[in-house]
């Protein structure tokens, strides 16, 4: 048998090597419960980024309760950005910014996520690279387990415990917010703009 080509070898080891993301960036099957019922592509993100482009991945899981009468729901988002340097600040302050809900960094399967919640609202989110997984359960409920554990194994978190970007991940970095106060400080007082004349 003739020997691989010595680039084809490393290659074929790296993709090996922990698990891929899927063509659509959502997992098209059952997870526990919950049965897979419907993918969508969508252009319109939930948390826009100036001047990074993104696209969003829907699916949807749907489960029947013990009783055989309730059918329930979860959802899972992804939204695909262009760029990953400065994400996670960019989506913390855009999910800080949503009076109606209550963000906090909660640490769950040995990683920090962003839990969202309101009334009858929960969400978890993460940033993992260029990436922004956003998932949630049926209403008044927790996010499924083990949609949760199967999301964080493709999509590990970047998040450290305070909700901000890990040193080293490739999503930190200061928002276009953060970089523009920086930027003002290193004015002379004299030069600021409404500075006295």
């Amino acid at each position: 048998m003739p020997s691989l080509p010595r680039l084809l070898v490393p290659l074929l080891l790296l993709g090996a090597c922990g698990p891929s993301l899927p063509p659509r960036y959502v997992v098209e099957a059952d997870v526990d419960e919950f049965a897979y019922r419907r993918y969508q592509r969508v252009l319109d993100v939930e948390v826009p980024v100036a001047g990074n482009p993104a696209e969003g991945h829907t699916a949807t899981y749907v489960a029947r309760r013990r009783d055989g009468a309730e059918v329930v729901f979860a959802t899972a988002f992804v939204t695909v950005y262009e760029a990953a340097p400065s994400l996670t600040a960019e989506v913390r302050e855009r999910l800080q910014e949503l009076a109606s809900l209550e963000l906090r960094t909660v640490r769950t399967h040995r990683a920090n996520v962003w839990r969202l919640e309101g009334d009858e609202t929960r969400w978890v989110l993460w940033v993992s690279g260029r990436h922004v997984v956003k998932l949630g359960g049926p209403p008044g409920e927790e996010v499924p387990d083990a949609l949760l554990r199967r999301y964080l194994s493709l999509y590990p978190s970047d998040l450290d415990r305070r909700g901000r970007a890990r040193s080293g991940a490739d999503s930190a970095g200061p928002s276009q917010a953060e970089a523009a106060d920086d930027a003002e400080l290193d004015v002379p007082a004299s030069l600021r703009e409404g500075a006295p004349r």
